[in-house]
């Protein structure tokens, strides 16, 4: 059973395809549910043909979304975190970006924003492990989804921030 929760992705990397291709096939959320800013009309109608709501307007997105997962290299934080930060109030934004910490993400968007920074790594025997950090008074209504995103591509390990 899919998690009645919209799903924002901005940014592209391996990990964002890795995770959209694991949500679908475990069927975390529905694709009507996916909501992708994207910008490049190629890669639209790709999402599009999965049956991902996609447009290139990243507002829009955020605001059809309860779980934003923000993907990129370190360099582009603040170009991703920009398009977002002013519409975060009472949502969860999920930074996959190495190099940012959750306390360094809640001052720079809206108060009321719930924060998880995500470092994931490949194991020499091959699994696949996320590494779950949550910011102070995180509701634990919303963990059950974000754990399950990342358990669908392996393991996760978390941690609360206190």
């Amino acid at each position: 059973m899919p998690h009645s929760i919209g799903l924002g992705m901005i940014g592209k990397t391996e990990l964002s395809d890795r995770l959209l291709e694991g949500i679908l096939r475990n069927n975390v959320v529905s694709g009507k549910h996916i909501h992708i800013a994207e910008k490049d009309a190629k890669l639209r109608d790709y999402y599009l043909g999965l049956g991902v709501d996609c447009t290139p307007d990243v507002s829009a997105s955020m605001l059809r979304s309860e779980i934003m997962i923000l993907s990129g290299e370190k360099q582009e934080f603040s170009t991703l975190l920009s398009s977002v930060c002013g519409t975060t109030r009472g949502r969860v934004l999920v930074s996959t970006i190495p190099g940012r910490s959750c306390e360094y993400i809640q001052e720079r968007v809206a108060k009321a924003t719930h924060v998880v920074c995500v470092k994931s790594e490949d194991t020499e025997d091959g699994r696949h492990i996320s590494h779950l950090t949550y910011s102070h008074r995180f509701p634990n209504h919303m963990k059950s989804a974000v754990e399950d995103i990342f358990r669908s591509i392996g393991e996760i390990e978390t941690e609360q921030l206190s």
